[in-house]
Protein backbone atom coordinates (compact mmCIF):
# COMPACT_ATOMS: atom_id res chain seq x y z
CA UNK A 1 0.00 0.00 0.00
CA UNK A 2 0.95 3.01 -0.89
CA UNK A 3 1.70 6.09 1.98
CA UNK A 4 -0.61 8.13 -0.20
CA UNK A 5 -3.50 5.46 0.18
CA UNK A 6 -2.56 4.48 4.07
CA UNK A 7 -3.16 8.39 4.53
CA UNK A 8 -6.64 8.27 2.66
CA UNK A 9 -7.54 5.21 4.45
CA UNK A 10 -6.57 6.61 8.08
CA UNK A 11 -8.76 9.68 7.64
CA UNK A 12 -11.33 7.87 5.92
CA UNK A 13 -11.37 5.58 9.18
CA UNK A 14 -11.47 8.87 11.39
CA UNK A 15 -14.39 10.34 9.82
CA UNK A 16 -16.72 7.61 9.93
CA UNK A 17 -15.33 7.35 13.78
CA UNK A 18 -15.99 11.12 14.13
CA UNK A 19 -19.64 9.99 12.60
CA UNK A 20 -20.28 7.64 14.94
CA UNK A 21 -19.04 9.81 17.94
CA UNK A 22 -21.63 13.10 17.29
CA UNK A 23 -24.96 9.96 16.52
CA UNK A 24 -24.54 9.19 20.14
CA UNK A 25 -24.72 12.86 21.16
CA UNK A 26 -27.00 14.31 23.94
CA UNK A 27 -29.97 14.83 21.62
CA UNK A 28 -29.98 11.05 21.02
CA UNK A 29 -29.97 10.14 25.06
CA UNK A 30 -32.38 10.09 27.54
CA UNK A 31 -32.62 9.13 31.44
CA UNK A 32 -34.57 7.02 34.08
CA UNK A 33 -35.21 7.89 36.99
CA UNK A 34 -37.42 6.44 40.12
CA UNK A 35 -38.74 5.11 43.46
CA UNK A 36 -39.06 1.83 44.59
CA UNK A 37 -41.90 1.39 47.37
CA UNK A 38 -42.90 -1.39 49.12
CA UNK A 39 -46.75 -1.80 48.84
CA UNK A 40 -47.37 0.19 51.76
CA UNK A 41 -45.85 3.18 49.69
CA UNK A 42 -42.72 3.56 51.85
CA UNK A 43 -39.33 3.27 50.22
CA UNK A 44 -37.03 0.49 49.71
CA UNK A 45 -33.77 0.74 50.60
CA UNK A 46 -31.50 -2.02 48.98
CA UNK A 47 -33.24 -2.73 46.25
CA UNK A 48 -31.99 -3.95 42.83
CA UNK A 49 -33.41 -2.17 40.10
CA UNK A 50 -32.78 -3.59 36.42
CA UNK A 51 -32.27 -1.95 33.22
CA UNK A 52 -32.97 -4.45 30.22
CA UNK A 53 -32.20 -3.12 27.10
CA UNK A 54 -34.59 -5.64 25.09
CA UNK A 55 -32.53 -4.83 21.43
CA UNK A 56 -29.15 -6.83 22.99
CA UNK A 57 -30.34 -8.33 26.10
CA UNK A 58 -28.12 -6.36 27.94
CA UNK A 59 -28.48 -5.66 32.03
CA UNK A 60 -27.40 -2.73 34.15
CA UNK A 61 -28.15 -2.97 37.66
CA UNK A 62 -28.80 0.01 40.60
CA UNK A 63 -28.64 -0.94 44.36
CA UNK A 64 -31.26 1.59 45.60
CA UNK A 65 -30.62 4.26 48.59
CA UNK A 66 -32.41 4.91 51.93
CA UNK A 67 -34.84 6.88 49.97
CA UNK A 68 -35.09 3.76 47.38
CA UNK A 69 -34.17 6.39 44.43
CA UNK A 70 -32.64 4.95 41.30
CA UNK A 71 -30.91 6.64 37.87
CA UNK A 72 -29.92 5.15 34.85
CA UNK A 73 -28.34 7.55 32.25
CA UNK A 74 -27.36 7.26 28.76
CA UNK A 75 -29.48 5.58 27.44
CA UNK A 76 -30.63 5.47 23.73
CA UNK A 77 -34.00 6.92 22.71
CA UNK A 78 -34.11 4.21 19.83
CA UNK A 79 -34.18 1.33 22.16
CA UNK A 80 -37.00 0.31 24.80
CA UNK A 81 -36.11 -0.58 28.08
CA UNK A 82 -37.58 -3.33 30.67
CA UNK A 83 -37.44 -2.05 34.56
CA UNK A 84 -37.67 -4.41 37.26
CA UNK A 85 -36.94 -4.34 41.13
CA UNK A 86 -36.11 -6.82 43.13
CA UNK A 87 -35.79 -7.07 46.94
CA UNK A 88 -34.88 -10.54 49.08
CA UNK A 89 -37.61 -12.69 47.64
CA UNK A 90 -39.71 -10.38 46.32
CA UNK A 91 -40.12 -8.75 42.75
CA UNK A 92 -42.31 -5.94 41.03
CA UNK A 93 -43.85 -6.13 37.75
CA UNK A 94 -42.03 -5.31 35.21
CA UNK A 95 -42.46 -1.78 33.61
CA UNK A 96 -41.84 -0.53 30.10
CA UNK A 97 -39.71 2.48 29.06
CA UNK A 98 -40.98 2.46 25.42
CA UNK A 99 -39.56 4.23 22.37
CA UNK A 100 -42.35 5.96 21.97
CA UNK A 101 -42.18 8.09 25.38
CA UNK A 102 -39.81 11.40 24.15
CA UNK A 103 -39.01 12.41 27.76
CA UNK A 104 -35.61 13.20 28.33
CA UNK A 105 -35.82 12.23 31.64
CA UNK A 106 -38.72 9.87 32.03
CA UNK A 107 -40.07 9.04 36.09
CA UNK A 108 -40.41 5.39 36.19
CA UNK A 109 -41.46 4.22 40.03
CA UNK A 110 -41.89 0.37 40.74
CA UNK A 111 -43.57 -1.11 43.48
CA UNK A 112 -42.33 -4.79 45.55
CA UNK A 113 -45.62 -6.15 46.91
Amino acid sequence: MTKRKLVGTLLLGALVCAGMASAQTSDNLRAVEGVVKDSGGSPVNGAIVQLKDTKTLQIRSFITRENGAYMFQGLKKSVAYELKAKFKDRESSPKLLTIFDERQRATIDLEIP
